[in-house]
């Protein structure tokens, strides 16, 4: 008789234990994952965009609220409830708590825990910054002041100029130029190289005004630059009397960036009344000339800058050595 009494507690137990591991099951789920993004230096309250998290319905409105964000710098967002459109109630926003610079910091990983009658498992939002084109390009370097010989060969690379964007992708990528552009000095965008691509025959000193701009929608223009090249006078030059008797010969650059049946040089004229001339170089040599003006051109692609050797023959004076 004693025992009817205990059967339903003991029943009720066994009932507790078996129940108990399968709504505790509920709590340890994998969590929720949500993506989003806001545009950098957006104003203080901005949402996320791409996060909204629902509540459980009709069991917990915003005076109930308790939540937390954890994570690395939570302090950077607030959870706002929505109650001002109908078809969103029951739904949480993040907002920004002040202007976020992406330089700084990039990604957010934030998780919101709620109390247990808003929300069945824990949330995690990814919050990326995304960039905008807030940074002017800069220049590393200030002026620069060169030295150039009169009779250095068309493709030469005289200076280099680089620079720094603190955007990111194509907000940060650079590019360079000249203006006003010159005849005799080109300047390559992606590389910031300024090369020779006329004759400095005649020519004491050339300036050159270089810009650094970004490649935004709406580009940005860092502060010029100035390239100063002094030219000096060839030692070659000063050698001509020997070198009528002996010839003369040059070494040419010539630069990858050309394109078949390009003039990439012009032998200055030694002012010979008899004279030719002719490639120096190995067989298959990349250029051709014209022996009878001194006129190179490519002759086929180049992978790499090559060097090419030209040698001006004063046929006079052969003709005096074979008599």
């Amino acid at each position: 008789m004693t025992k009817g009494p205990r059967e339903p507690v003991f029943h009720l137990l066994l009932l507790l234990l078996y129940v108990r591991p399968a709504c505790l099951s509920g709590q340890h789920r994998h969590p929720t994952r949500y993506f989003g993004h806001i545009a950098e230096n957006s104003p203080t309250g901005t949402p996320v965009d791409g996060v909204l998290i629902p509540l459980e319905a009709g069991v917990c409105s915003g005076a109930e609220l308790d939540g937390n964000l954890y994570g690395n710098y939570p302090s950077d967002f607030r959870i706002v409830y929505d109650s001002g459109h109908r078809e969103q109630r029951g739904n949480l926003f993040l907002v920004s708590a002040k202007p976020l610079d992406r330089e700084i910091i990039a990604m957010y990983e934030l998780t919101l825990e709620l109390p247990p009658m808003c929300q069945r498992r824990a949330a995690v939002v990814q919050v990326e910054v995304s960039d905008r084109n807030d940074n002017i390009p800069q220049f590393t370097s200030g002026n620069k002041t060169v030295e150039a010989d009169e009779l250095a060969p068309r493709g030469t690379v005289l200076a280099r100029f680089d620079a720094k964007d603190g955007d990111a992708d194509r907000n940060g990528r650079t590019t360079f130029y000249a203006s006003p552009e010159s005849s005799l000095l080109h300047v390559v965008p992606q590389t910031g190289q300024v090369r020779l691509v006329g004759s400095l025959l005649g020519v004491s000193q050339l300036t050159l005004r270089l810009y650094v701009k970004d490649c935004g929608d709406v580009a940005l223009v860092g502060e010029p630059v100035f390239l100063w090249v002094n030219v000096r006078g060839s030692s070659r030059a000063r050698r001509r009397p020997r070198a009528l008797s002996e010839g003369l010969t040059y070494t040419v650059t010539v630069s990858d960036h050309n394109r078949v049946g390009d003039l990439v040089f012009t032998v200055p004229d030694q002012k010979f009344e008899q004279r030719w001339f002719e490639v120096m170089s190995e067989a298959d040599s990349p250029v051709q000339i014209e022996r009878d003006s001194g006129r190179l051109y490519l002759a086929r692609s180049l992978l790499e800058p090559a060097e090419v050797v030209v040698k001006i023959q004063n046929l006079r004076v052969m003709h005096e050595q074979l008599k």
